[in-house]
């Protein structure tokens, strides 16, 4: 026997579309209607009115017992209606891959939140799902599994939270929690991941979050290609990109294998263009994670007075920082704090907004923690900072992890080479590396690829 639990919290859920269809024109999956199984089991109210359990016995197949579930959640007529519930998929379902889709000729349907357990194969596209109580969607050690050319918020809790797992996709979707933590840690991140593996995040807008994108011991992490946007923090949150262990002191699982190429990592304080300022600590940070790839991202904003717009921190070690644009980053544009075995190359790195009380350097290497650091290349970068006196600051080495330099311009000599900003730091469109569409959001304005929902 078979339940699936529905309480009610926020309208409307998704329609499903069985395994390898495409979903009907008003979103129904049973205008091909599949063998049904017996209801034995259903609330005497309307659905949505309160909270609901169906139970029914084993059908011929997992999709026979979703599709007839799905039926208790519409209409008579078949449409969809407005409901208040959260969708709990769960193991007991062994349910063959499954498609939720919003009507592909009728932009999004809307949603309440959803959870997936231990799912393989579920696929969440053309839904606009918002949650007044907790996280918009919930994934938990579930494979395979891809939400695409979705908007996700705003979320009391997280746009998206991932636990365990693997093989994770988020593409083409405009997530934006928007709630304001009340303090540490991850309430309200817009996506988190917590010991995932082969998790990719490609072609997002996301905005508005504790952090943007938060993993904790994630293994095989790729962030390519996103629009991130205003981290609201608070300390120690506020990145639009952070992979640490699974503990944050290095006693949990590390990450591993991470990839941070291409995106483009926004943070201002201008609420005539954003909906909220951002409170950004460092814009991309890594701490406690082995092998970083982080290039071609285009990295601008924060006025923390100790953060920076790239960093590898405490025991991250085997960091490769390659052609990099950080323009306008604060007090720091890239710092190696920590870790073994890094490279810093070909980076362009131009400050002219030092922060009071900041060290304003383009670039730093300082051991600031009490483990190894080094050995560290810097090569080949332009770098300056114009601190408050208006000494030019393009490198600065506190000691402790072992630099070599070569090929680099640092200073007054960088400034001419890195000016006309607007020539040499032209922002890319957005988001600047679509997977399959261009994302509908406030923000994107890339025009060279097909919009997500026509």
């Amino acid at each position: 026997m078979t339940v699936l639990v529905l309480p009610v919290v926020l309208p409307v859920l998704a329609i499903l579309s069985g395994y390898g269809n495409t979903a009907s024109p008003n979103g129904n999956p049973n205008s091909n209607p599949p063998s049904a199984p017996t209801i034995t089991s259903q609330p005497s109210a309307a659905v949505g009115t309160n909270s609901s359990t169906y139970t029914t016995t084993t059908p011929a197949t997992a999709r026979d017992n979703q599709a007839q579930i799905q039926t208790k959640i519409n209409n008579t007529a078949g449409t969809a209606t407005t409901n208040t519930a959260t969708l709990i998929v769960s193991a007991a379902m062994t349910m063959a891959p499954q498609v939720w889709s919003g009507p592909a000729a009728n932009g999004m349907l809307s949603s309440g939140p959803i959870v997936i357990n231990e799912q393989d194969g579920t696929v969440i596209q053309r839904l606009k799902i918002t949650s007044s109580t907790g996280d918009c969607v919930q994934i938990n050690n579930s494979t395979n599994i891809t939400i695409q050319n979705s908007e996700i918020g705003p979320c009391r809790g997280n746009g998206v939270k991932i636990s365990g797992g693997s093989g994770i996709n988020v593409f083409d979707s405009y997530i934006h929690p928007e709630t304001l933590s009340p303090g540490c840690c991850d309430h309200n991140d817009g996506i988190f991941a917590s010991g995932t593996s082969s998790l990719v995040i490609q072609g997002n807008v996301i905005a508005y979050g504790e952090s943007n994108i938060e993993v904790h011991g994630g293994r095989t992490v790729t962030a390519i290609g996103n629009f991130l946007l205003n981290p609201r923090g608070p300390f120690p949150r506020g990145q639009n990109f952070q992979c640490w262990d699974t503990t944050g002191t290095g006693a949990g699982t590390p990450c591993s294998a991470v990839t941070v190429q291409n995106n483009y990592a926004l943070s201002s304080t201008d609420t005539t263009k954003y909906l909220y300022p951002e409170n950004q600590e460092d814009s991309i940070n890594f701490g406690w994670t082995d092998g970083i790839i982080a290039q071609n991202n285009y990295i601008t904003g924060g006025h923390s007075s100790s953060g920076c717009g790239l960093i590898a921190d405490d025991s991250a070690n085997n960091a490769q920082f390659k052609r990099n644009l950080l323009i306008n980053t604060g007090q720091c544009g890239i710092s190696i704090a920590g870790g073994t075995n890094q490279l810093v190359d070909s980076n362009k790195i131009y400050n002219a907004t030092p922060i009071v009380g900041g060290g304003n350097t383009a670039l730093m290497t300082w051991n600031q923690h009490t483990r190894s650091c080094g050995p560290t290349t810097v090569s080949n970068n332009i770098a300056d900072e114009i601190q408050p006196s208006g000494y030019h600051s393009g490198f600065w080495d506190g000691g402790g992890c072992s630099v070599t330099l070569s090929g680099n311009t640092f200073g007054r000599s960088a400034g001419a080479l890195l000016t006309p900003v607007g020539t040499v730091f032209a922002p890319p469109s957005i988001p600047p590396q679509p997977k399959n569409c261009v994302v509908i959001s406030p923000y994107s304005n890339k025009t060279n690829w097909a919009s997500c929902i026509p």
